[in-house]
């Protein structure tokens, strides 16, 4: 039981460390914070559920009793989970980063109080 923990967490941990170094710089402050987070956090949960969706096929490759069932079956029904549940994730992970501010762009943290205050 402990080796799917360790899996996920070395895939997440892989993940972050990727999208650290790769990924184009956001906006600076807090909402250019918050969307890079949001978007490392999200690629790497989608990093962990491939890791841990192959050591399932894996397992059920050579733990199966059955022989009725073809392995290519397996193959197959376990990618196409995989596909579904990583690709919700990483869509939701590029309609975050997509709609983050880039970096370069001026942004006003301030709330609209303290901006009518201001003027």
């Amino acid at each position: 039981m402990l080796v799917p923990v360790v899996l996920f967490l070395g895939c997440f941990a892989a993940a972050i460390v990727a999208v650290d170094r790769w990924l184009p710089d956001l906006a600076q402050g807090r909402v250019g914070g918050l969307a890079f987070f949001t978007v490392s956090g999200l690629l790497g949960a989608a990093a962990g559920l491939v890791g841990l969706h192959i050591y399932e096929i894996v397992r059920e490759l050579t733990l199966a009793p059955n022989e009725r069932i073809n392995n290519p079956d397996i193959v197959a029904v376990g990618l196409e989970t995989m596909l579904r549940d990583v690709g919700t994730v990483v869509g939701l992970a590029a309609a975050v980063y997509l709609l983050a501010p880039p970096q370069g762009k001026p942004i006003d943290d301030a709330p609209e109080s303290v901006q009518a205050q201001a003027v």
